[in-house]
């Protein structure tokens, strides 16, 4: 197994700095040896600032020299991302990228494929899954599915209340650099007409990494029942057969983020209060609530960690071991299918 991984990095925008950046770069025995920066200051200065050895005007420059990469790491907007990961992939790299992981079901599928096919390490920054709480949680959820010590599931409501969640955030460097207008993906399907494009995009911005926690805990067949969408949130009902679950959804200009999984069983309740994404070395909340013969409430004690970091540390270790993560591409292709499955019923 290789000690040293070396990786390329691709954008060092807002997100690339504070989130990634920042956690791929507390790794011992990685090294990122180069950077793609549209922006040719921010560019300097990120080099700079992470001993990056070279520099490159564009993620096409940095594939065409790219022959010592263990990985590439990709952060780019959002209608970037379809075209940047196409690329990468096609030449043969292990690849990391945020989230979503495109803007339509079909460009997602085709990235999967591209991946399977060349038999390379593909990930998703669905980072929710590497929080250390909701790690707790999955695995004793899916112990009382099969002791049944709550009783049969029954419901699940999912909540996201978007507001702001930039939590004392100090360390990104910004420039005078004018953004390049850099050519992007189509940014929604087909079938959505032009005002229903612009709240499907916006939706897939918030909330997608909802939709990943709703797959990685209920890995079942599924109908979505309803969907009530206005401008300020909406209401998605599904169907599991033996049991039913809501995700409710909301925009806010709070200096706030309430985010919220509970699942409900006939004796008792796990709930899941997620923290600020961008909230350092804080885990989801978990509590149980058991109300058999001796009822009781029970909050584990959960080592602090920040899920940033966990998901690094987990793409890494898939490149050292050739072996898909929890948060792979073909994981995350599900979220694309579901929210696709949703915008279909407006």
């Amino acid at each position: 197994m290789k000690k040293k991984i070396n990786i390329g990095w691709i954008g060092s925008g807002f997100i690339g700095q504070v989130a990634h950046l920042y956690s791929f770069s507390q790794i011992k025995d990685l090294e990122i040896l180069s950077l793609a920066e549209l922006r040719p200051e921010l560019g300097k200065q990120i080099k700079r600032k992470y001993n990056i050895k070279k520099l490159y005007k564009s993620h096409i420059d940095l594939l065409k020299n790219a022959e010592n990469l263990d990985g590439i790491v990709s952060i780019v907007r959002r209608y970037h991302t379809f075209q940047v990961a196409k690329d990468v992939l096609r030449n043969g790299f292990n690849l990391f990228t945020e989230k979503p992981m495109a803007m339509t079901y079909q460009q997602s599928k085709t990235l999967v494929n591209l991946a399977k096919k060349k038999s390379l390490v593909y990930s998703i920054g669905n980072m929710r899954r590497f929080d250390d709480g909701v790690t707790y949680a999955k695995e004793y959820f899916d112990r009382v599915l099969k002791t049944k010590k709550l009783g049969n599931l029954n419901y699940f409501k999912c909540y996201c209340f978007g507001g702001y969640d930039y939590c004392n955030i100090d360390q990104q460097i910004t420039t005078n650099d004018k953004y390049p207008n850099y050519p992007g993906s189509e940014t929604s399907p087909k079938w959505l007409s032009k005002n229903q494009k612009r709240h499907y995009e916006r939706f897939l911005a918030f909330f997608v990494h909802d939709l990943n926690l709703i797959n990685y805990f209920f890995e079942k067949k599924y109908k979505i029942k309803s969907f009530l969408n206005k401008n300020s949130g909406g209401v998605v009902t599904f169907d599991y057969d033996n049991f039913y679950g809501i995700f409710d959804f909301a925009y806010g200009d709070q200096r706030k983020w309430e985010e919220k999984l509970e699942i409900f069983f006939s004796k008792g309740k796990i709930e899941i209060n997620l923290k600020p994404a961008f909230l350092r070395n804080q885990n989801a909340e978990v509590k149980i609530f058991y109300e058999g013969s001796k009822p009781s409430v029970f909050s584990p004690k959960i080592d602090w960690s920040w899920s940033f970091k966990n998901q690094a540390s987990s793409f890494i270790e898939s490149i050292r071991r050739n072996k898909s993560n929890k948060c792979s591409g073909k994981e995350s292709l599900k979220d694309m299918e579901m929210a696709e499955k949703i915008w279909r019923k407006v």
